[in-house]
């Protein structure tokens, strides 16, 4: 079985850097067309992969095709903020995963939230896309939690002080 899983995540990367390669990585269609060639634990293996590459690069409309075929992802924040950083119009990810987001239990980092708040600063005309999802980041506990604790300025952007009073007075330990 550790053999093969080697080989799966071996057959994985060569089949991402061909699509890469030749600019295909949201060509579902095609990606699909192209892994009936290869066994199926290698096909699972990579549609999934490929839908966290898909929620990470905002790309909605393939994300939902392959939701549709039934595969899933553990996310993470990492792929929040990837997602966050590349939203440019009104279609996005993070809305259509909301609670998914809201309720995500992951360890925050400070660089990621300094990215965003980067992003968000310095790129004002996507702003107005940008507000729904950074509400819906502020609304998720451990990022109030992290923005409470950080002695960054940009921290605090993402502070929620409703769900502050509310961690303060349920869920003090995260605050510590």
């Amino acid at each position: 079985m550790n053999d093969r899983l080697h080989e799966i995540i071996g057959q994985v990367a060569i089949l991402h850097e061909h699509f890469e390669n030749r600019k295909e990585l949201h060509n579902l269609e095609l990606i699909e067309k192209r892994l009936e060639e290869v066994d199926e634990d290698v096909k699972e293996h990579y549609l999934t992969l490929l839908m966290q590459y898909y929620f990470q690069s905002n790309d909605l409309v393939n994300l939902q095709a392959l939701l549709l075929q039934g595969f899933k992802f553990d996310m993470r924040f990492e792929d929040i903020k990837e997602a966050f950083i590349h939203i440019q119009s009104e279609e996005n990810v993070i809305e259509f995963f909301e609670d998914q987001v809201v309720m995500l239990k992951d360890e925050i980092d400070e660089v990621q939230l300094e990215q965003m708040y980067n992003y968000y600063h310095k790129h004002p005309l996507y702003q107005i896309f940008l507000k729904t999802p950074l509400n819906l980041i502020k609304r998720n506990r451990y990022v109030c939690a992290k923005a409470y604790k950080s002695q960054q300025g940009f921290a605090k952007f993402f502070l929620n002080k409703d769900l502050l009073e509310s961690l303060q007075k349920d869920m003090p330990f995260l605050l510590k």
